[in-house]
């Protein structure tokens, strides 16, 4: 990987000088602490927010704020290392830094998120953001494991799920030295069943879909898996940010 703009690194000349220059769309990494099984640090869904944010930065030219660390954990949280912000208060703060890099002078702001607990008050946020300014304010929220799946299967033939084969996978290819494989135990994998809700879950690696989703961590395969999934989503990017302009027009700074 170069070196994507990071936006914390910047001085504040600097960030106008950016802004004066038409970059005016930013990532915004968002993910949360809780724990990934015994094998992969409770940062997980922060560091492949974060990672693949600062790839698709450098890929399009965009700068990249920093990432929001904490989410709203919940059925996890009762496990060592979960932390969880309240979704109205997660829904306030969202609220509030979004605001503050428009008022900066950024037009559109791509939302990575490693955490689906975060989804449903993003979603909500980011649409009642766009009732102010209309048609001059463009968000896009990307839930990332949600778009693996074609890849999962090309390279993997499996499925996925929480600290399972993907997110594992996409620690491996960027963060391996985190990992620790050996600690991981087969009573770990927890199957959720339709119908049944349980208080906390009862394993730190969750299993959605039928199939073998235990973890492989093989480097070449996840940086396979990754590349395919990178590609995929900045596809979609660009054809959401095509039909976007289709309706409103392209806005000078874009």
């Amino acid at each position: 990987m170069g070196t994507p703009i990071k936006l914390h690194e910047l001085t504040y000349p600097q960030v106008r000088m950016l802004l004066d220059r038409g970059k005016t769309t930013l990532l915004l990494p968002v993910g949360t602490l809780e724990p990934h099984g015994r094998h992969a640090p409770i940062g997980t869904d922060n560091f492949c927010a974060e990672e693949i944010a600062w790839r698709l930065g450098e890929n399009l030219g965009w700068p990249v704020a920093p990432t929001l660390n904490y989410g709203v954990t919940t059925g996890l949280v009762a496990y060592p290392g979960g932390v969880r912000i309240p979704k109205t208060l997660y829904a306030e703060l969202a609220e509030t830094i979004l605001t503050n890099f428009l008022e900066m002078g950024f037009r559109r702001i791509v939302i990575i998120n490693g955490h689906g607990g975060n989804t449903e008050t993003l979603s909500n946020v980011i649409k009642d953001l766009i009732t102010h300014d209309r048609g001059n304010r463009h968000f896009i929220l990307v839930d990332w494991w949600q778009i693996d799946s074609e890849a999962l299967h090309e390279v993997y033939g499996r499925p996925g799920g929480h600290a399972a084969l993907d997110e594992t996978a996409c620690v491996v290819a960027y963060r391996p030295e985190l990992l620790d494989p050996k600690a991981m135990k087969p009573e770990d994998q927890c199957k959720l069943t339709p119908g049944i809700v349980a208080a906390p879950y009862s394993a730190a690696m969750l299993v959605y879909d039928e199939g073998d989703a235990t973890p492989d961590f093989d480097p070449a395969k996840a940086a396979d898996f990754m590349a395919r999934v990178l590609a995929r989503i900045q596809t979609l990017l660009l054809h959401e940010i095509e039909l976007f302009e289709k309706s409103f027009g392209k806005q000078e700074g874009r």
